[in-house]
């Protein structure tokens, strides 16, 4: 379909962003120890300064609560949790005062429950136990997972049991009841919640406890003339989510969620399909807010040295999500690298106010970034390999033999009769100079006079390997991926460069397909050509 032929959908409603705070960023990489009352006005001012509507601040995790105490579950052991406890024990919750600033700046105010969570290594790091719930019921704990060190990182439990269901049901009821929250999000992103294999079979009893948290919360609704909003954050896909327990298509159907965010569970997918679920939710009163993430790959994480996607790529993937059918954008770990990368705190967060109107984004430069998300790390059992088990590493492969031919398939929701230029590019590794290749966009022949190209390089492809843990490495408490952070520079792939115009009649809105043919291969080399990092730039019309 041509950009012509389609009208971008409109958005619904009035909330464009939510920004979503993580149980333990903010507290341990940007708030003081100790943390007074207008320490946290200041933090949701510059939330609410940069244009969010959401605020969605965490207050439960692998069994403990943050931001808040009770009398029924135990408060936060890790380190970075205990720099509230001087407002704590003032008879202060700090919850009470993010919910009292957020309401003073328009906005709504989201707890957020993780519902299993995998950071359990976190508690064990610091010298500190689990929570006791999790630690003294072994029974309730899920045993079994594929191969891959990284489900072993936590201890997941298994929500097949009604004690586990009746458990995570009950923090729900005490923060609706005593907190003057405007909704909660369920927040899935832990690696199982039933047996391995088991997912989809008992994903009936997720939905029962879907169903009954929907309806304290339309309980306390009621009681307090206020209706409570529910989200839910999941995994990429329908599939994804299903093979794990999560029915997300009838919590839309029956109207038991109001808001549904599917990201990747790290990194901006600029390849994600997010037409499914525009599908399900236009056809329903609930909203979809796509997940931002700040860094594209773990490939591109570590060579950019932790440094988040520009706001030419936020931009571009706004528009990939405004265009196929989002509502507004769920922003999350933002604020994890801007500790080392300027411009940091509170300027960083003001790209946000570009999220918010569709019309804006179209009017500014896009840089679209397509590499192999989750490609040179094997923590998950295999190279490329998410915690869901999907293998997210798309690659064009051609092997040294005469006429091999693949494809690399990408979303692109681009009119562009409305651009002064767009160019893709697709880097090679393996590729050289020598080798001719036969390019096809959408089966039109890109002529090889209209196709730049680069030297090879000669570095080595890095791999898992190329981030051993050198003697020199900075030691970064808890990091998510490798618990360290190593600043020397990161080797580049050895890869050569093709580059063309792209032009309004060889570019389909929606998906799109680049094939490669290798013609002629260069007599010297021997290694497969792979072709996994496409690139696009788009300059609109002003």
């Amino acid at each position: 379909m041509s950009a012509t032929d389609h009208r971008p959908p409109t958005p619904r409603g009035d909330q464009r962003l939510l920004y979503v705070s993580d149980p333990s960023s903010i507290a341990r990489k940007f708030l003081p120890d100790p943390v007074g009352e207008q320490d946290l006005r200041q933090w949701v001012d510059m939330v609410a300064d940069s244009g969010v509507d959401i605020f969605d601040q965490e207050v439960f995790s692998q069994g403990w609560t943050v931001y808040w105490q009770s009398a029924s579950y135990e408060y936060d052991r890790r380190w970075q949790h205990q720099r509230f406890l001087p407002l704590l024990e003032a008879g202060i919750q700090p919850l009470d005062i993010l919910i009292d600033q957020t309401h003073q700046r328009g906005m709504d105010f989201v707890a957020g429950f993780r519902i299993n969570d995998n950071h359990g290594h976190q508690a064990r790091e610091q010298g500190v136990s689990i929570a006791t719930f999790v630690e003294s019921n072994p029974h309730l704990q899920l045993t079994e997972f594929p191969e891959g060190e990284y489900y072993k990182l936590s201890e997941p439990l298994d929500f097949t049991f009604a004690e586990v269901r009746d458990f995570t049901l009950d923090v729900f009821r005490e923060v609706a009841e005593r907190f003057a929250i405007d909704g909660v999000e369920l927040c899935f992103r832990d690696h199982a919640y039933f047996p391995l294999d088991r997912g989809a079979e008992r994903a009936h009893l997720m939905t029962d406890l879907v169903r009954q948290i929907r309806a304290l919360l339309d309980e306390r609704g009621a009681a307090t003339g206020k209706k409570l909003t529910m989200g839910a954050r999941v995994f990429s896909t329908l599939e994804e989510c299903l093979s794990l327990g999560l029915d997300v298509s009838t919590w839309i159907t029956e109207k038991l969620i109001d808001y549904v965010s599917p990201q990747d569970t790290m990194y901006a997918d600029f390849n994600l399909p997010y037409e499914p679920w525009a599908a399900l939710t236009r056809n329903s009163d609930c909203m979809l807010y796509p997940g931002l993430q700040p860094w594209s790959s773990f490939r591109a994480r570590y060579r950019r040295k932790q440094s988040p996607i520009t706001p030419a790529n936020i931009r571009a993937l706004a528009q990939t999500m405004y265009n196929a059918g989002a509502d507004g954008i769920a922003i999350y770990n933002h604020f994890v690298p801007t500790i080392w990368h300027p411009p940091f705190y509170p300027q960083a967060m003001h790209i946000f106010h570009q999220l918010r109107d569709p019309a804006h984004i179209a009017r500014r430069e896009r840089h679209y970034i397509f590499d192999p998300t989750w490609a040179g790390l094997t923590g998950f059992g295999a190279d490329g390999k998410s915690s869901t088990g999907v293998v997210n590493a798309r690659r064009l492969l051609l092997e040294r033999r005469p006429q091999a031919v693949d494809e690399y398939r990408f979303y692109l929701y681009e009119d562009l009769d409305q651009t002064y230029a767009a160019t893709l590019f697709f880097r090679g590794t393996g590729l050289t100079q020598i080798d001719e290749l036969e390019v096809r966009l959408n089966g039109q022949v890109i002529p090889d006079h209209a196709i730049g190209r680069t030297l090879p390089s000669d570095a080595a492809p890095p791999t898992e390997a190329s981030f051993a843990r050198p003697t020199n490495a900075k030691t970064m408490p808890c990091f998510a991926e490798l618990s360290w952070y190593d600043f020397r520079d990161e080797p580049s792939p050895a890869f050569s460069t093709r580059w063309f115009s792209l032009t309004a009649t060889s570019v389909i809105y929606g998906e799109n397909c680049l094939s490669v043919t290798l013609l002629q291969s260069d007599p010297q080399a021997t290694q497969p050509i792979v072709i996994d990092e496409l690139e696009i730039w788009v300059d609109p019309l002003l």
